[in-house]
């Protein structure tokens, strides 16, 4: 964006108040804007300057506050050079109204928010103290010789210049100048490099400086600075000290701090401590005096700090995103490419240093499309290379933070940079306390505070309790940390205890849900997560966990490592991850498991995965590739002579016929499948495939028998106290007494399926049994109540089960016709 010339306009040349304001008339003149186009652009800016206030500003004598002529001037797009002799004017026009207000004996300048405040000290506020080292005292009334008249101090004014632009803090900035006003108040905004918290602070600074007649002070404390230590409390407060007036400043931090309280005491003053290292740090410099307000940023979350109020600072929004690389690279440029603008603040991850980053190289190679840009930003493995321009890094932003811990002679902080290290090499989406403490080696309460030490410190974030994420900017930092630390063996084998640890917690679990399933007989259940106790407990552990037990059972798969843990796991979810209606995540599993089975040259590990791949096609609705899978997984278990396995396949098989409507052939398979299970005595599975046969000759139209089967295959599964499979068989039953006629029974078995498939959990179990409480109850003549079970189904049955979802849509056109 070009920016406007105000030439022949020089605020330098204004006297008054009055003088100022109409040179700026003449500069809102020669803009071309509209009152209405300025509120818009500093709207888009950050600020607040409606078209009514900006009139009622331009035509009033009076000094208008600083905040209001900066965005005015932002507005305008007046280059900084020319702000600055703008601000300057006014700096020079508010001190002479300062001191013509404090020889009036009042101490609040015209158009500041906070109200005039009485004399009440040992000396007027806005002028040094009398008795401070290095000032003269006033005479007293019986001195001889002509009155000395006491001078005034300039008001300080510290504050670097106002940031170009702020995008996207809208609400922020409303929140924390609300918390500016308490008097006293002491605000934290805290958040992780390159997030923008000094630019916001600095922001607000701005907004808010006329609010203090005794002027405004800033530092930058260094605690996180590329080559340089963190500014001692004694340092700053001689530069505080001298700008305040004093001529002698004491040597010593408490006296040196408990003088700047005293001249500040009832100034009204706006202390900025940018970039603070610790509360031990900030401490000293807090002003106490009533109309004081400080405002302190930090990488850390300064808990140890007493304050009156905290604001984490995020990144930005993704529409906040675009409009700051709108602002940065151009309209015309970003428009002629969304697509790629959009990739590059996807990878930006929202952060404002990378955005700014990304934006000066644009500006500096005009010749370049932004593709070419996002292009580069899209490659993990060179992304931090790309977000470094002069003297701004993103890496380095990242490692200033890191280095407090990695460099750190403390156990605790060196434990702390090895999990973030370590925590950042798993494809998890969050992190946990448990899977961390497997990672590293350490016992679960030093991981623990390791983790929050890492919270503190902005470099990982809380996502609830025991749980953290990774910013993903920050997560690449942390694997080039680990690559360059840690040994390609201590990552193989931190990756190693990880996956064992989260087979041992996910076998604890199942068996916890399905004490009858055999696929994880033999394995070790030693739970690392220690609230696994009950089934709601571990349902809820697998809900939260299953897409990052795929994503690292896939991570190390691809590495060649773990491979028996990895089919070991993939077993163990199976029945979780087709109750729980997971049916794409099913199939990624039993494709896993058959490509780690090969690898490891288990053809019975090959069957299994078959089998997982086959009972998801099925579910899709794509019989014939389920059925070509069921039958290469049944001739591997004739080659193995496994007959357990045989009759689970043939089992499966009659049920895929069954869907496919070859009655015939289904019902052969089944008999085969009952006849070994008689034969090997699994009354448990026995009771399974009964059922099933129950169902083929519900299709057949021959209820009594299904309903026999359906109630012999009941009997035999209660008897061994199988709940789940219990509840399935109810859903059967029910829906052949509903297809028979006996639709009150009907309805009395599928509210008891239903009650047993919610405890458990079971989404599809639970779609079936309301969609057969549905066809009940429509005809036994409650059609509100039918509608309503009908519509419930339907939501659940949608990703479930094709067949059972087209039929309850089927019944409810049917009912409305």
């Amino acid at each position: 964006m070009t920016p406007f010339s105000d030439s022949g306009v020089d605020p330098a040349t204004a006297g008054t108040p009055e003088q100022y304001v109409a040179l700026l008339r003449q500069l809102r003149d020669r803009s071309g804007l509209s009152f209405r186009t300025i509120e818009r652009r500093a709207k888009a800016n950050g600020h607040v300057l409606p078209a009514s206030t900006l009139a009622t500003m331009l035509n009033r004598p009076t000094l208008p506050r600083r905040d209001m002529v900066v965005t005015l001037l932002q507005a305008c797009d007046v280059s900084e050079e020319q702000s600055t002799a703008w601000l300057t004017a006014w700096g020079r026009l508010a001190a002479a109204r300062s001191a013509r207000t404090i020889a009036a004996g009042q101490v609040t300048p015209e158009g500041t928010d906070r109200p005039a405040t009485q004399p009440s000290g040992p000396h007027p506020p806005g002028q040094v103290p009398p008795g401070v080292p290095g000032t003269p005292s006033p005479r007293t009334a019986d001195t001889a010789g002509p009155a000395q008249v006491t001078t005034t101090r300039p008001v300080p004014f510290q504050l670097p210049p106002m940031p170009a632009v702020v995008i996207g803090r809208s609400h922020e900035i409303e929140q924390i100048l609300a918390a500016m006003t308490a008097d006293r108040a002491i605000c934290v905004l805290e958040g992780p490099g390159g997030i923008g918290k000094s630019t916001l602070a600095l922001h607000l600074a701005h907004l808010a400086a006329t609010r203090y007649p005794g002027g405004c002070l800033y530092v930058d404390l260094h605690g996180a600075s590329a080559g340089l230590s963190p500014v001692q409390p004694t340092e700053v407060l001689a530069r505080f000290l001298r700008a305040l007036g004093a001529r002698t400043i004491p040597p010593y931090v408490e006296e040196a701090s408990a003088l700047f309280r005293t001249l500040t005491a009832t100034q009204g003053v706006l202390v900025v401590l940018d970039n603070a290292a610790s509360a031990a740090q900030v401490r000293p410099l807090l002003p106490s005096g009533p109309g004081c307000t400080t405002l302190i940023t930090s990488r850390w979350k300064l808990s140890d700090l007493d304050f009156t109020a905290r604001f984490p600072v995020g990144p930005l929004s993704e529409d906040s995103a675009i409009t700051l690389l709108r602002h940065l690279c151009g309209p015309q440029r970003l428009d002629a490419d969304t697509e790629a603008a959009a990739v590059i603040v996807r990878q930006c991850g929202g952060l404002p240093l990378a955005l700014r980053i990304v934006g000066a190289r644009a500006a500096a190679r005009p010749e370049l499309a932004l593709g070419a840009f996002a292009d580069r930003i899209a490659d993990e493995a060179g992304r931090l290379d790309e977000l470094q321009v002069g003297d701004l890094s993103v890496r380095t932003s990242l490692y200033l933070g890191y280095r407090a811990f990695g460099e750190a002679a403390r156990d605790d902080h060196r434990l702390a940079a090895r999990t973030f290290r370590l925590a950042a090499l798993p494809d998890w989406a969050e992190a946990t306390a448990p899977g961390c403490a497997a990672l590293i080696g350490a016992p679960l309460a030093a991981t623990e505070r390791a983790l929050e030490h890492l919270v503190d410190a902005n470099l990982l974030e809380s996502a609830g309790p025991d749980r953290y994420r990774f910013h993903d900017t920050v997560r690449i930092f942390a694997r080039e940390r680990a690559q360059a630390v840690e040994l390609p063996s201590e990552r193989e084998a931190a990756m190693h205890r990880l996956t064992s640890a989260l087979l041992s917690t996910s076998v604890a679990a199942i068996r916890l849900l399905y004490p009858h399933d055999q696929h994880h007989a033999g394995l070790v259940a030693d739970p690392t997560d220690p609230q696994l106790t009950s089934r709601s407990t571990a349902w809820a552990w697998l809900e939260r966990e299953h897409t990052s037990l795929l994503a690292i059972a896939r991570q190390q798969f691809a590495a060649g490592q773990s491979l028996a843990e990895i089919r070991d796991l993939a077993l163990t979810l199976t029945r979780f991850i087709e109750v729980a209606g997971y049916v794409a995540e099913q199939a990624q599993f039993g494709e896993l498991t058959i490509e780690t089975a090969q690898r490891l040259d288990d053809r019975g590990g090959v069957a299994m995965g078959l089998n997982i791949l086959a009972i998801a096609r099925l579910r899709q609705g794509r019989v014939d590739e389920g059925i070509d899978l069921l039958e290469r997984r049944l001739v591997i278990q004739r080659e193995l002579h496994d007959r357990a396995g045989e009759a689970a396949c043939l089992n499966n098989l009659g049920n895929a016929y069954r869907d496919k409507g070859h009655f015939t052939e289904a019902l052969r398979y089944l008999q085969e499948s009952l006849a070994i299970r008689r034969e090997l005595a699994d009354h448990h599975k026995e009771g399974s495939t009964l059922d099933n046969i129950g169902l083929v000759y519900q299709h057949l139209g021959a209820y009594e028998q299904a309903i026999a089967h359906h109630e012999a295959g009941l009997a035999l599964t209660r008897q061994v106290g199988d709940r789940h499979r219990e509840a399935l068989m109810l859903v059967n039953l029910a829906e052949t007494l509903q297809l028979y006629g006996e639709n009150a029974r009907a309805a009395e078995h599928a509210r008891e399926a239903l009650a047993i498939c919610q405890e458990f959990q079971h989404q599809r179990g639970i779609g079936l049994a309301l969609r057969t409480l549905g066809d009940a109850y429509a005809e036994l003549g409650l059609t509100s109540e039918a509608h309503e079970y009908r519509l419930q189904a339907l939501a659940l049955l949608e990703n479930l089960d094709e067949e059972a979802y087209e039929k309850v849509r089927t019944a409810m056109a049917q009912a409305h016709t």
